[in-house]
């Protein structure tokens, strides 16, 4: 199976940023109305440490606290990396210039490559 590296410039924990949904999914408690501050997209890029607000929003999206708070921090990379794999539609991304750079140069190599 092809296979494509990547190595982003900044932490691509920004580009998650976008998905409500998927966030309070991944935070396994869809249902709970903790408002949630996204930021707005053209800026999630510019955060100091998106992975660290990243966290902040899974944990309030859990409506999680004492005990069950701390187990669920010590699973956060997991809930992370649920959060990708939750969110269907990544063109809302498009209008970020490192995104766009990072879809033409994956077409250029699946083109390259003929895959």
């Amino acid at each position: 199976m092809p296979v494509i590296c990547v190595v982003p410039v900044r932490m691509t924990e920004a580009w998650l940023l976008f998905d409500e949904a998927a966030i309070r999914k991944a935070a396994e408690n869809p249902r709970i109305q903790q408002p949630l501050n996204l930021p707005n997209l053209s800026k999630c890029e510019e955060l100091p440490d998106p992975k660290q607000y990243l966290c902040q929003l899974l944990r309030q999206a859990s409506g999680f606290t004492g005990r069950r708070l701390k187990k669920f921090r010590a699973r956060e990379r997991e809930k992370i990396q649920r959060i990708a794999e939750l969110i269907d539609d990544f063109s809302a991304l498009r209008s970020l210039s490192a995104f766009k750079i990072l879809e033409a140069d994956i077409k250029q190599m699946l083109k390259r490559q003929s895959w």
